[in-house]
């Protein structure tokens, strides 16, 4: 892996926790320096630790599922994608006009 793709990786990771991060400031009525410090070390706690849980949990059974592993990233996607398209389908329009289709 390339200098390149650990940019895009490093920036691309935390754009969640970011997002989070900003509708929950936008949500609180006042702010608090104890607690942004505390949603800042969840957020950094979890953000950091992730990615190393998920790299031991992988070496584990790498080995075992290397041969079959692009199917199950292929089914998870196709999953997700269609309970997301299932769910832009099941809108419920009467409670704000604005997001009427058609």
């Amino acid at each position: 892996m390339g200098i390149l793709e650990l940019i895009v990786i490093a920036i691309g990771v935390p754009m969640d926790a970011f997002a989070v991060s900003v509708c929950k400031g936008l949500a609180t009525p006042k702010f608090s320096m104890k607690n942004s410090l505390i949603a800042g070390g969840y957020f950094g706690f979890f953000q950091a630790a992730m990615p190393v849980i998920g790299f031991f949990a992988g070496s584990l059974f790498a080995e075992a599922i290397a041969a079959i592993d692009h199917w199950v990233v292929f089914v998870c996607l196709v999953v997700i994608g269609g309970k997301m398209i299932k769910e832009s389908r099941d809108c419920d329009c009467e409670a704000d006009p604005s997001f009427a289709v058609g």
